[in-house]
């Protein structure tokens, strides 16, 4: 099962494990309904998906690795705004990544347990995982 059908396939439950993290920081005083968090984590998921279906050539890949970025791509124009909102809502820098750090894993720890065994395919997979989430 490729990644973005594993997203796909398990959006409740990735969001399920994002919102419980995120909740533990909205504890910390910051405002942040069940609601709200289980709505932006699809909303992230749904274009981390978008985003890894896109072609990319070689050269666009080691761009993106370089910081290189289309400022109105779903996924940028989604992650931009949730974190200008939770900087609104009082979260640091530190947080804000740390929810993002934490959706990583929640997708990759999941999809890993399904994979039989390492392959070219499964890095390649991770690489654009990663990086449409970075």
């Amino acid at each position: 099962m490729t990644l973005t059908d594993f997203i796909e396939a398990n959006l409740t439950d990735l969001v399920q494990d994002w919102t419980d993290y995120a909740k533990t920081i909205s504890a910390q005083g910051h405002p942040s309904t069940q609601t709200q968090r289980r709505d932006v984590g699809a909303e992230i998921l749904r274009a981390i998906v978008v985003n890894m279906r896109v072609s990319q050539s070689a050269a666009q890949q080691q761009a993106k690795s370089h910081g290189s970025r289309d400022p109105a791509s779903a996924s940028n124009v989604t992650a931009g705004s949730h974190a200008n909102l939770r900087v609104i809502q009082g979260f640091d820098i530190t947080d804000v990544v740390a929810e993002f750090r934490a959706l990583r894993a929640a997708v990759l720890r999941r999809w890993a347990r399904l994979q039989p065994s390492p392959s070219v395919e499964v890095l390649d997979e991770m690489t654009r995982g990663n990086e449409a989430i970075d």
